[in-house]
């Protein structure tokens, strides 16, 4: 019987750590500031700057990439933008100081998250910050 609730035990963590998540924890290790992690929908990523300079960013790429800001709130530590794409898919990112140099960006483009579109954007965003 101990066994078999060994087993089970077993299984049942390497159910939590198979998949994206294994990879995201054992590459981001090696990887650093700039793995995306992709969770509900939302893709997010730190980049190595102050939150000034990732908020300015970030403003900057939605009007690249020509994506009309409604409404944005900058709390100094962190903050929301969310704006809305001209097929009319909205767009939430939020941002926040993580210390040291590093904001946390992350990005969710319509009701259920589009993760090719929000990689577009953090690449836009990487692009403004003169990190690409």
């Amino acid at each position: 019987m101990k066994k078999i609730l060994r087993l089970m035990a077993l299984l049942l963590s390497l159910n939590f750590l198979w998949g994206c998540e294994l990879f995201i924890l054992g590459a981001g290790a090696g990887l650093g500031i700039g793995a995306y992690k992709y969770i509900e929908g939302s893709l997010a990523r730190e980049y190595p700057l102050t939150y000034n300079k990732a908020w300015d960013a970030t403003n900057a790429a939605m009007a690249k990439l020509l994506i009309s800001v409604s409404n944005s709130i900058n709390e100094g530590n962190k903050g929301t933008i969310e704006a809305v794409r001209k097929d009319g898919a909205q767009v939430l990112i939020n941002l926040k100081d993580m210390g040291q140099g590093v904001t946390s960006i992350s990005v969710r483009v319509g009701r259920i998250g589009d993760r090719q579109e929000a990689e577009r954007i953090h690449e836009e965003i990487a692009v403004q910050a003169g990190l690409k």
